[in-house]
C-alpha cells in the first residue's frame, strides 16, 4: 500500500513538473519571436525618427520658409511616425509613443522667435528632447544593454581626446 502511495505522487509530481517546463518552453518560444519583431519595430522607428533630423533642422534654420511651409514639413515628418507607431502599437511601449510624436512639435515655431538667443534656446530645446527620444527608443529595444554587453565580451576601451571629453561632459550632466 505504501509503495502504491508512492508510486502515484511520483507519477503526479513528474507530470506536474513535465507540465511546468512544457510551459516554460512555450513562453520562452513565444517571448523570442516577441523580442524578435519588437527589436525590428524598434530599429525601423529609431530609423524614421533620425532619419527626418535633416527636415527638422531645415524647419528650424531656413529663414526663407515661411509659417505654412515650415508646419507642413514638421507635418510630413510627424504624420508618419505617428502611423507607424499606430500600425505597431502592440510592439511600441504608449509613453515611447508619446515622447516620440511630441518630439518635433514646436519646430515649427523656432523661427517666431524675436531675437537670436531665443531662437538658438528653442532650437536646442528640440535637438535635446530628440537626442533624449533617440536614447529612449534605444533603451526600449534593449540594444543599449545588448552594447553594454557586447563591450564586456569584447573588452573593447575605444579612447581618444574627444571620447574623453564626451565622457566627462556626459559624466558633468549626470
Amino acid at each position: 500500500m505504501e509503495s502504491a502511495l508512492i508510486g502515484l505522487v511520483g507519477v503526479l509530481l513528474g507530470a506536474l513538473i513535465g507540465e511546468h517546463f512544457r510551459r516554460k518552453n512555450r513562453i520562452e518560444i513565444y517571448s523570442q519571436r516577441i523580442f524578435d519583431k519588437r527589436l525590428a519595430v524598434h530599429e525601423e522607428l529609431y530609423a524614421l525618427f533620425v532619419g527626418s533630423s535633416n527636415v527638422i533642422s531645415e524647419v528650424m534654420t531656413n529663414t526663407e520658409l515661411n509659417e505654412y511651409d515650415r508646419t507642413s514639413l514638421i507635418s510630413s515628418i510627424i504624420v508618419p511616425l505617428c502611423e507607424f507607431m499606430d500600425k505597431n502599437g502592440f510592439y511600441i511601449n504608449r509613453y515611447l509613443t508619446v515622447q516620440v510624436a511630441t518630439s518635433y512639435i514646436g519646430a515649427e515655431n523656432v523661427l517666431n522667435h524675436d531675437n537670436e538667443l531665443d531662437i538658438i534656446s528653442a532650437r536646442l530645446k528640440v535637438y535635446e528632447t530628440a537626442k533624449i527620444t533617440r536614447k529612449m527608443i534605444l533603451e526600449e529595444a534593449r540594444v543599449s544593454e545588448i552594447f553594454k554587453h557586447f563591450s564586456t565580451i569584447s573588452k573593447s576601451k575605444p579612447d581618444s581626446d574627444i571620447i574623453k571629453r564626451i565622457k566627462e561632459i556626459e559624466g558633468l550632466r549626470e
